[in-house]
């Protein structure tokens, strides 16, 4: 006798509009000096494969480029858009090393700033953060000094359509080891504008104005020994390894210069904003959550994936291991 579908599953089979965007991460993580909070600002992981599927179905089209439209793409497809899309902005390094943001974004990209930890002797260690900018690139040698990942996707709608992040989607240690990089991990969306025109596509490659952004924090509810011993001496926070409350963290939202803020002032600072990510999720969650509503036709969606030095799991633990990132989006 066939197993009867759960109320769940047959929703899943009645969906008439999917978008499915799969990212594979491998990371592989190299020993960091830094001993403190942010203490991997100074370690970086190697992606040593990234696999970038896409697939719809009726009623909703991809594109790498705003012209050539179908039902999946991959990774090559985003390498190669600047043949077609010459302004693209694909940034794909190989490396990554932690980086904070407040969701904030100005004018086609997100405000995201790369942290590094000194130790100013008999005063504790200090927190100076960069400014990032973001170029077409692929690998470190073309990527130097590139510490996330961002890049370009078009979608095309024949009419409204709330876009949701399916419980299929997940950030996971793929390694025997404790690690705790998938616990720091964020995913972030920012909606850059929709032109009507879905004649002439290549319109919307000159979309430039975020009109929102939307931020991912998964895995919120489990933490390492290293995490949680973090939280305790830094924050005075108390969690455990699993079934955690969600711990609330400030990003960083401006430049800091000079000696730097002391990490243990990073949660009264002006250079931090309390970030309150639309999309929270524990560990192997199931039910699917509203991205946002996008308009009747071609709007274009930035995506980023980066490690939040911000987190009290990112620490020099965060290394030696394998992440598997995959992003499931779907069209109801």
């Amino acid at each position: 006798m066939a197993k009867k579908k759960s109320k769940e599953q047959e929703r899943r089979d009645q969906r008439k509009k999917t978008l499915i965007l799969v990212f594979l991460f491998f990371l592989m993580g190299i020993v960091g000096t830094v001993t403190y909070a942010w203490f991997s600002s100074d370690m970086k992981l190697n992606i040593d494969a990234m696999d970038i599927h896409i697939e719809t179905n009726a009623g909703i089209q991809v594109s790498i480029n705003g012209i050539n439209w179908g039902n999946e793409i991959k990774k090559e497809d985003i390498i190669d858009a600047y043949k077609t899309y010459p302004s693209a902005t694909n940034q794909l390094p190989e490396t990554l090393s932690g980086c904070s943001t407040d969701g904030s974004a100005s004018g086609a990209t997100m405000n995201m700033f790369h942290g590094v930890t000194r130790e100013h002797k008999n005063e504790g260690y200090f927190l100076t953060a960069s400014r990032q900018t973001e170029i077409n690139c692929v690998g470190d040698e073309q990527c130097a000094g590139k510490h996330y990942i961002a890049f370009d996707v078009f979608i095309l709608l024949n009419e409204p359509a709330t876009l949701y992040v399916t419980g299929e989607s997940y950030v996971r240690n793929k390694s025997d080891k404790i690690f705790g990089g998938e616990n720091s991990a964020r995913i972030g969306f920012v909606n850059l504008g929709t032109t009507t025109d879905t004649v002439d596509g290549q319109r919307a490659q000159y979309l430039a104005n975020a009109s929102g952004s939307v931020i991912w924090e998964p895995n919120y509810d489990t933490h390492t020994t290293h995490g949680i011993k973090n939280a305790a001496d830094i924050y005075g926070i108390t969690t455990t390894e699993t079934g955690a409350a969600r711990l609330s963290y400030k990003g960083i939202n401006s430049e800091i210069t000079g000696k730097g803020v002391a990490i243990t002032a990073t949660d009264t600072d002006p250079h931090f904003t309390t970030v309150n990510p639309k999309i929270t999720t524990i560990k192997d969650f199931t039910n699917d959550q509203e991205l946002d509503t996008f308009s009747k036709g071609i709007t274009k969606l930035r995506i980023y994936f980066w490690l939040e030095g911000q987190d009290v799991d990112m620490e020099n633990e965060v290394s030696g291991g394998e992440l598997e990132f995959k992003l499931e989006l779907a069209i109801q």
